[in-house]
């Protein structure tokens, strides 16, 4: 900052200088006007024409003029010449970024001593906004006022890139939070297609017929496992002993009729033994046949048409990137010749 207050010094003695020597050759002798001749018309008045534009100078000049003006305390002055030198608009504006940043901070000088604080704020935000590590200006150079209002806008304009970061952390946390909750989401989509392409739906049919067999088919075939190994095992311990029983009752007969036929006296206990022998015969049979039609009875009334079944099958693979061929036979047949060949496609 020192060293640009020395530029701008000398820049202010070379326009001071400049325009001392301008008004010494207005001023000389070879410059003098001539008299009024009688019966001619005196000059015109200061007030009646416009005076020419100023000649536009370069940046380290424009901000020496400045600089001068706000020592002479010509605020009005001052002011105007930095708005068109800092409007965009202008075809020839400030354009070094240093001697831009200075340029703003006199001209919140020359605004502020003319009393419009609230407008010095806005080359006070252009200049923070332009250069945020910008420091504050020297207290030396420019009043207490233009260094108080820059801390404390600089301060504001902090506090708001602190929010802006802030809201923008939030922001990105929560656009991460519903990008995983929406990746879940299509993993766990993925993984009930992935499960359901697995599974395959077998429906099976039954038959009534199958169900009128005894021994608990019907009741396997309705899907009742307990009740049919119930059915299977009373049905075939039932046919052994009506077997059994036929088996020895037929032996004991045909031993009694042996001796019967060679007159001899069977034993005295055979007849009861016979009757014994049949009455557990009768009684087997009997009760075989009554669980049988139970059993068979059952299988209709819980009789159920059609079973599914969900079994595994694998998927299937993904294809792989293989080059694609193709051969075309190729025959064109014209009014005077024809040929054969064969088109392909790598």
């Amino acid at each position: 900052m020192h060293s640009r207050l020395r530029s701008v010094s000398v820049a202010t003695f070379a326009g001071t200088f400049w325009f001392l020597g301008h008004a010494l050759a207005d001023e000389g002798p070879g410059r003098a006007e001539p008299a009024h001749a009688p019966g001619r018309p005196s000059a015109p008045h200061a007030g009646e024409h416009a005076a020419p534009p100023e000649e536009r100078l370069s940046d380290e000049a424009e901000l020496a003029r400045v600089v001068g003006l706000v020592e002479a305390a010509k605020y009005e002055e001052c002011a105007a010449r930095l708005s068109r030198l800092l409007d965009a608009k202008n075809p020839h504006p400030l354009t070094d970024p240093q001697i831009l940043e200075s340029a703003r901070l006199y001209h919140a000088t020359c605004l502020i001593g003319l009393g419009k604080s609230e407008q010095a704020d806005v080359p006070l935000r252009d200049a923070i906004r332009k250069n945020p590590q910008m420091r504050p200006p020297d207290s030396l150079v420019f009043p207490p006022r233009v260094v108080d209002r820059f801390l404390k806008l600089r301060e504001e304009y902090y506090k708001q890139l602190r929010t802006v970061d802030k809201d923008a952390i939030e922001r990105a946390e929560r656009e991460a939070k519903e990008r995983q909750e929406q990746e879940s989401a299509q993993r766990a989509y993925v993984s009930m297609l992935e499960r359901v392409a697995r599974q395959e739906v077998v429906v099976e049919k039954r038959s009534r017929y199958l169900a009128l067999v005894p021994f608990g088919v019907g009741q396997f075939q309705n899907g009742n496992p307990a009740l049919g190994w119930t059915f299977l095992g009373a049905e075939a311990a039932l046919s052994i002993v009506s077997l059994t029983s036929l088996a020895v009752f037929s032996n004991i007969k045909n031993q009694a009729d042996t001796y019967e036929a060679h007159q001899q006296t069977p034993a005295t206990n055979v007849n009861s033994r016979l009757q014994n022998w049949y009455l557990a015969m009768n009684l087997s049979t009997y009760t075989l046949l009554g669980v049988a039609a139970l059993g068979i009875i059952e299988g209709q009334i819980s009789f159920v048409p059609e079973v599914r079944h969900v079994r595994e099958r694998p998927l299937p693979k993904l294809p792989k990137n293989q080059p694609a061929w193709l051969l075309v036979p190729d025959v064109a047949v014209g009014a005077h010749d024809w040929h054969v060949g064969v088109r392909g496609a790598f």
